[in-house]
């Protein structure tokens, strides 16, 4: 029953891995067992690596308090109590299955990279997994990649992703998707298709060599969804997660909510 147990919450972290796909199912496992992976727990639901300063550790407590605020100021209230586990060094993350993308959800588990330490980063993996509690199985498989990844965007309030930065690849005229193309995402092996194919996922490599990073998939998601939150507010959003749930399509529900005052 224990092994069983196991093997259903291993098969659950593949299933609901966002921002990204699980490196294998034996890394994922890691996550449920943190203490045995080289991380300590320093506060409820946040693991960091042991090694880790105390000035980072402070600051790490700071950010899960600040990531929480944004998800309460986006969903009206906290439904999601993700666990935390961040790393400071690329082999920890490596470890547990992480590649070169900087945070990534596995269900109600959330991992960091050193790159990701800040409650931006903490704050959009935190939307996914509230979106994710709040949704049933059906309706979560009916939500599109972009909206999730566009909300998630919104509240975490990246620089990477801004509405800033979505004026800097307009006026430098990098490739970016079309509102259109966007829409399109719906799956998240569509929207890893996109992100690879603007090249959002070479950011690692682009700070390697001294470069900005550009996001431009990220950014358009943001864009898009920014101000329908900014209209409807954590009760518009409510209610398209609502009429979801009673079986609604995305799409109705969307426009629905998108013309109510």
């Amino acid at each position: 029953m224990i092994r069983l147990r196991t093997l259903t919450l291993l098969l659950s972290l593949a299933l609901l891995s966002g921002c990204g796909m699980l490196h294998s199912v034996a890394q994922s496992g890691k996550l449920l067992a943190p203490e045995r992976f080289g991380l300590i727990p320093i506060a409820p639901h946040l693991y960091v690596e042991a090694g880790t300063d105390e000035a980072t550790r402070d600051r790490l407590r700071a950010d899960m308090d600040r990531a929480e605020a944004a998800i309460l100021k986006a969903y009206g209230s906290v439904s999601a109590r993700p666990t935390v586990q961040a790393c400071i060094t690329e082999n920890c993350y490596a470890s547990f299955g992480g590649r070169d993308e900087v945070a990534k959800v596995f269900g109600q588990r959330i991992l960091l990279s050193q790159r990701g330490l800040n409650w931006h980063f903490l704050a959009h993996e935190w939307s996914h997994a509230e979106m994710s509690t709040r949704l049933r199985l059906l309706a979560w498989k009916r939500m599109p990649q972009w909206f999730d990844e566009g909300l998630a965007v919104t509240i975490s309030e990246a620089p990477e992703h801004s509405e800033n930065h979505w004026q800097f690849l307009i006026s430098t005229d990098i490739p970016r998707p079309t509102r259109d193309e966007l829409l399109t995402y719906q799956s998240l092996q569509q929207w890893l298709a996109g992100v690879h194919r603007f090249g959002d996922d070479k950011n690692f490599e682009r700070v390697a060599q001294g470069q900005p990073t550009l996001s431009p998939v990220y950014a358009a998601a943001g864009h898009e969804v920014r101000p329908w939150l900014a209209q409807v507010g954590s009760q518009g959003l409510l209610q398209v997660i609502q009429r979801m749930n009673k079986g609604m399509d995305f799409e109705a529900a969307y426009a629905n909510q998108k013309q109510t005052p």
